[in-house]
């Protein structure tokens, strides 16, 4: 939780933005060779409750560490500590204030995407179109699946040679069938 009376970085919001879509890529801000992107490129990974405001209620901080609801940064932090296996960034950090108002931008790009196709929230667990869906058994990102190995049965198929968002193709650099 942010601890009170803290403020996030107070710069120019363009820059921080800049700075925040440079981060979202970057995976050395964790251990797990994570990084921001690889989870949410393209809209992936992204629930119904990513379209209201924060502070909001986020299903995996509260079934990972029991935050009822969290504000962008707070969001920010969680990530760095649980998928990437980071450090938390100092919350008067300027990293901390780039990567909350480009999660910001995101958030507003993915509201645009989803009143233009409303199948873009479906839950993740069941959508087998989910690359990074936790519980899907398609899921690219699994230690013991490094690509799909549901292509006949996944029109989705994420690994499909013939896919462009193919998280797995070698061009993609957000590849996360790559050697680290």
């Amino acid at each position: 939780m942010q601890p009170a009376g803290t403020n996030l970085y107070p710069g120019d919001r363009l820059q921080l933005v800049a700075e925040g879509k440079r981060l979202w890529n970057e995976k050395s801000l964790g251990n797990s060779g994570l990084a921001c992107g690889v989870c949410h490129a393209n809209n992936g990974n992204l629930n119904k409750s990513f379209l209201k405001p924060y502070p909001h209620h986020v299903a995996m901080p509260d079934q990972q560490a029991g935050l009822k609801q969290v504000n962008a940064a707070e969001m920010v932090q969680f990530c760095m500590i649980v998928p990437m296996q980071g450090k938390p960034l100092d919350w008067s950090s300027r990293e901390l204030a780039a990567l909350t108002a480009y999660t910001e931008e995101v958030q507003k790009e993915f509201r645009v995407a989803v009143a233009a196709n409303p199948c873009l929230i479906k839950a993740t667990a069941s959508n087998p179109c989910n690359p990074c869906g936790a519980r899907n058994p398609c899921n690219p990102c699994a230690a013991k699946n490094p690509c799909n190995p549901c292509a006949a049965k996944n029109p989705c198929n994420p690994c499909a040679a013939k896919n462009p968002c193919n998280p797995c193709a070698a061009k993609n650099p957000c590849n996360p069938c790559k050697t680290r």
